[in-house]
């Protein structure tokens, strides 16, 4: 796991998993995207597909160089870069991959989501499923989460999504209903701090407790 406290949601998560659609949320800054795509990849392992994913076989490895053809990742342009996906990787955000001088959008436009619904009825190309990946889940717009809704509602073959968010109350609630809660809480302060240790981070537990608790 890249951040030692998601080990036991993602066990959690891969344990009682029910149906096709989770939304993990809890506060910001620890940890949403990275167990949302944790998951991603333990679905689509080829060695241990529902267990923690092995990191070593052809899927694991397509997913960790972001050019997985059965994953897809949806994401506000102007997160791209702080969460290390390239506007030319396998992420989109309604804009077609097209460059642009205006200000990067924080939204996701309906035209991400209707490409993710086109893509999760299409068939895997890796003979497993499609996964569709969508952070921050509050930042689709009305429209964005509607066209979303209807296939929430009607999910297409073995195709899976996974919803990560720090803000659920901001989703509309039939879009939480449909789908399993995975909360995250705070991470207890003696992990965060022996993390931010390892990162090099001066004064961890200072620079903790001012930031609320979150690393």
């Amino acid at each position: 796991m890249p951040l030692p406290w998601l080990g036991v949601p993602l066990e959690e998560a891969l344990r009682t998993q029910r149906g096709h659609a989770l939304l993990i949320h809890g506060p910001q800054g620890i940890g949403q995207f990275e167990l949302a795509l944790t998951l991603a990849q333990a679905w689509l392992c080829e060695t241990n597909p529902a267990q923690q994913p092995c990191g070593a076989c052809a899927s694991c490895r397509l997913v960790q160089a972001h050019s997985h053809p059965d994953l897809l990742v949806l994401l506000p342009e102007a997160l791209r870069e702080s969460l290390g996906w390239g506007a030319g990787e396998e992420a989109d955000d309604g804009e077609g991959g097209k460059s642009s001088k205006s200000k990067p959008s924080k939204e996701i436009k309906v035209e991400a989501v209707r490409k993710a619904v086109s893509f999760a009825q299409s068939t895997s190309a890796r003979g497993r499923r499609k996964v569709v990946l969508i952070h921050p889940a509050e930042r689709m717009n009305a429209i964005a989460a509607n066209t979303l809704l209807k296939t929430l509602e009607e999910p297409p073959g073995d195709a899976r999504f996974v919803l990560s968010c720090g803000a659920p109350d901001a989703l509309l609630p039939t879009i939480r209903s449909r789908c399993q809660a995975v909360p995250l809480a705070l991470p207890a302060a003696d992990v965060a701090s022996a993390w931010l240790a390892q990162q090099q981070v001066a004064q961890p537990e200072v620079l903790l407790a001012a930031a609320g608790g979150q690393p």
